[in-house]
């Protein structure tokens, strides 16, 4: 019974619930180089397509990709992006204000608008009817971030709980002529 066995590194993400000896499905990213050949598994499709954007920033080589997607989840790193917030690129491990402030800039000019909507920036709502319309909107065939675009006006954020005052069709129908072409 033979075999062939690859070390894979992985962000802190694809560690905590995973038991000795499970199996596991990740998404791959091999590294090509003269005195090299390594392998970077993401839990995610969109961790791993963020490594491959993150590879691209002058300075940060794949260890360093590697620790950024451990200290900072897809979806709050687009938030941190759209923020423009460096000082919370900072609190990842290795990161200093520098290194911060080149990330930001230089990760907003590469991630075009298609690239941020392939991170999702989040669940969808938390309000039962807005999450209901969200569904509903998803199984049309709508993108989930183009269906969170269109229904973040329905929502009045009170105390961090989301609140809705029309009805599940009247969402509905004015999400899809936001959505519509």
């Amino acid at each position: 019974m033979g075999g062939i066995g690859f070390e894979i590194e992985v962000p802190l993400s694809a560690v905590p619930n995973q038991r000795k000896g499970a199996e596991i499905l990740l998404w791959t990213h091999l590294l090509l180089r003269d005195d090299a050949l390594q392998i970077f598994g993401f839990p995610e499709r969109n961790e791993r397509d963020l490594f491959r954007v993150l590879l691209k920033v002058s300075g940060i080589g794949p260890r360093s990709a590697l620790q950024i997607l451990s200290g900072i989840k897809p979806s709050d790193l687009v938030q941190t992006l759209a923020a423009e917030d460096w000082k919370r690129l900072t609190l990842i491990p290795g990161i200093g204000p520098k290194t911060a402030r080149r990330l930001l800039i230089e990760l907003k000019e590469k991630l075009t608008d298609r690239e941020l909507q392939l991170i999702p920036s989040g669940a969808g709502p938390t309000d039962p009817v807005l999450s209901q319309a969200f569904s509903a909107l998803v199984k049309l065939g709508f993108a989930p971030e183009a269906v969170r675009v269109a229904l973040k006006d329905f929502s009045s954020s009170t105390s961090g709980e989301q609140q809705v005052s029309e009805s599940l069709e009247v969402i509905i129908r004015k999400a899809l002529a936001k959505l519509a072409p």
